[in-house]
Formats: C-alpha cells, structure tokens, sequence
C-alpha cells in the first residue's frame, strides 16, 4: 500500500504543477487533499480532489484520484456539491482517478464553484472520503 501511495502522490504532484491561469474572472486552479472518514481509515483510503478553469471557463478540468484499500474492481462513487454523483471510479491495484472535462455533467456546470467532495461505495451506504476545497 506504501507504493501505491507513492504512486499517488507523485502523479498528484505532477497535476497540481500546472500552471494557475488567474487572468479572467471564470478561471481557476485549485486542489485539495481528501481525509479518509472514519469508514475511510479502514481501509486505508486517502485522495486528492483538483479543478482547473480556463478561457472564461471554455475549458474545464475535474480531477479525483483516490487510494484504498479494496478489491480490483471495486466500483466508488465520487459526489461534488449537490447529491447526484459526478463519476464512478473503478479501483486498480489500489487506486482509481476520475477525470472530467467540458462538457461536464449538469451538477457541475462550473468547476470554479466546487466546495464539498465525497466518495461512497456504490450502494452509497459508506462514505469513505469526505473533504472541501
């Protein structure tokens, strides 16, 4: 799990290098680290949250990465804002990324406004990560 989260870490650190394109009002860069629940922290789980905005919003980026400890397979749903889920992760090897552009889904219609950030199993019974930008 060391490895993976090495891995993780290092591709974070890659993402959140790029640079921050502060010059229209619509644009943004931000990222967030992710704090596992109490549910989380049993399975060792950890992620990392980032959204980019630029041209006047034109062009939008949001990215979930996550490390837990679970099955190949293992499906998670990754939730922004309101109560509709923005993407289903698919767990490989103890990790799994959600990465939406524009268009995005109509619960995200501005990445720049994302706040809360949470991670369920499909049955949405267990929240494992729970976090803010």
């Amino acid at each position: 799990m060391t490895r993976l989260f090495v891995c993780l870490l290092i591709a974070s650190l890659a993402a959140f290098a790029l640079p921050n394109n502060a010059a229209a009002a619509a644009d943004c860069t931000d990222r967030a680290s992710l704090p596992a629940t109490h549910d989380g922290d049993a399975v060792a789980a950890v992620g990392f949250a980032y959204v980019r905005s630029i041209d006047n919003g034109s062009q939008q980026t949001f990215w979930v990465q996550v490390a837990v400890d679970v099955p190949d397979g293992t499906q998670l749903l990754v939730f922004a804002n309101g109560g509709d889920p923005a993407g289903t992760i698919t767990i490989a090897l103890g990790t799994g990324t959600l990465m939406l552009s524009s268009p995005l889904p109509a619960g995200l219609a501005e990445v720049c406004e994302i706040g809360r950030i949470w991670v369920t199993d499909v049955e949405e019974t267990t929240t494992l990560i729970d976090g803010s930008f």
